[in-house]
């Protein structure tokens, strides 16, 4: 038979003490707020993040809101009823409570629409307004919503200059792009932690320009492509989480037979990296997020037909169930000549896929639209037969 003891009734008495204590509070503010003339009361809203205009479509960037009701003399009104909705715009709104707690606050969240449902050269603008209920007394906020920012990462023996013509392309579609320097040579780990503090910087630029950025869109041409790839499987990238799409373009994701004919040319800790036995393609990339290529981003792989440096098989993402797209860039450029002097490295075909129209407009619809994920292999490995 269940018996209590002394302490144990204690605690129960105390425990509906509070519940008692805590629902007259609420009652009592409810009583309060019937009671009181609403049409002297005041609504105020105001976002959390900090004073914004722009927000850029994507789920994970969420707005916090604060609404706060007071009454005429400014104070706090507990226990008032508010009624929070978008008037104007795509998106939701979530709220834990349509009631004020005992600072007159009440908390909401906007989570913006994905970027590809709204027209980049026509920005959308969301209005949301917090109205004390059962009066026309309201408060609003408004902002823009604008695309996801795109981030060109250029490859080896390149700089940004290489994407002017595409950056020109996507500026005039109404895309706000970025591009990332740094030096090519060091190696694929120095990269990805320059794209790192790149990333870092940009999205507290643009909050101090009062636009709320999370995520980028990574479009990356050959070994900026394993740069990409290596900072979003890299446990860094579990903090920041903030590459919304990755686009590759003839990247060579198994390494390239060249780099081994580059090494005669170049002798620096990136060539060494592009080798199809390379530790990065060996070992590392193995024992990374998903074995290298993250699910929980979109990803589109395009590659250039005749490509001197990168092999069909090299830039595929079979493994990850990711369709490779091929484009006709140039003819057919490949001799023993050529090869045997070198001048293979000038690479017509890899570098012409950054300035062909056909591409740039293959690229502005992956922009526009959901791109598949990596399967997960971690779930295949798991999945029963």
């Amino acid at each position: 038979m269940f018996k209590l003891n002394k302490s144990k009734i204690v605690f129960i008495l105390l425990f509906l003490f509070l519940i008692i204590i805590a629902n007259f509070n609420f009652l009592y503010n409810r009583f309060v707020y019937l009671m009181y003339d609403k049409s002297s009361l005041k609504i105020h809203s105001h976002f959390l993040n900090c004073q914004i205009n722009t927000v850029v479509s994507e789920p994970s960037n969420k707005v916090y809101i604060k609404t706060v009701v007071k009454n005429s003399n400014g104070k706090v009104m507990p226990g008032a009823k508010v009624e929070i909705t978008i008037e104007e715009g795509l998106g939701e709104i979530l709220t834990l409570s349509r009631t004020t707690n005992k600072y007159g606050e009440l908390l909401s969240v906007y989570i913006p629409p994905e970027s590809h449902e709204i027209n980049p050269l026509n920005p959308l603008i969301v209005t949301i307004k917090s109205k004390i209920k059962d009066t026309d007394i309201y408060s609003s906020l408004s902002f823009k919503l604008i695309p996801v920012p795109v981030v060109f990462v250029h490859g080896y023996q390149e700089s940004s200059m290489v994407f002017d013509n595409m950056n020109e392309f996507l500026v005039s579609k109404g895309f706000t792009t970025l591009s990332v320097d740094f030096d090519s040579t060091k190696g694929v780990v120095f990269a990805s932690n320059e794209l790192k503090k790149f990333l870092k910087e940009k999205k507290s630029e643009f909050l101090k320009e009062g636009i709320l950025v999370n995520k980028f869109t990574l479009i990356s041409h050959s070994l900026g492509g394993l740069v990409s790839r290596y900072y979003t499987s890299s446990e860094d990238y579990l903090e920041h989480e903030n590459v919304y799409k990755m686009i590759f373009l003839s990247v060579p994701h198994s390494g390239s037979h060249i780099a081994s004919i580059g090494k005669n040319y170049f002798n620096d800790r990136s060539i060494k990296d592009l080798v199809p036995d390379s530790p990065l393609f060996s070992t590392t990339f193995s024992n990374m997020i998903n074995e290298g290529l993250n699910s929980s981003i979109q990803v589109g792989n395009i590659y250039s037909q005749y490509d001197e440096v990168v092999t069909l098989e090299s830039a595929g993402l079979d493994e990850w169930n990711i369709k490779t797209e091929i484009f006709s860039v140039e003819e057919n450029k490949f001799t023993m000549d050529n090869l045997l002097d070198g001048s293979i490295l000038e690479a017509p075909n890899h570098k012409g896929i950054l300035n062909n129209k056909k591409v740039f407009e293959r690229i502005h619809q992956m922009l526009k639209e959901k791109l598949d994920y990596p399967v997960d292999k971690k779930k295949e490995i798991l999945r029963p037969f």
